[in-house]
């Protein structure tokens, strides 16, 4: 879902893939949200100390970056995310 903004974002999870999980009998509670599955307020201020924007959409991005078994494709015209990975896997690079 990352390339997706707010809008879409939020019709896929509360209208798409929330009735997909209750179709399939799996329970969830109501106004659950899925960054509190991907993500804590320790993980996203590291983040953010790690020099990703503090905004919603770039916390969502950063937290499916850091779920994800592979690395996304990145869209990001703003070089932010860029600049948030290099600073994070900084010991990694090369």
């Amino acid at each position: 879902v990352g390339a997706f903004d707010k809008e879409l974002r939020e019709e896929l999870w509360k209208n798409q893939w929330t009735a997909d999980l209750k179709s399939r009998g799996i329970s969830i509670s109501d106004g659950s949200d899925p960054m509190d599955v991907l993500s804590d307020e320790g993980r996203n201020s590291t983040m953010i100390s790690e020099g990703l924007p503090s905004d919603r959409i770039s916390l969502e991005n950063g937290a499916i970056v850091n779920n994800c078994l592979r690395w996304p494709i990145l869209i990001d015209p703003q070089m932010q995310g860029i600049k948030w990975l290099k600073k994070k896997e900084k010991d990694n690079l090369d």
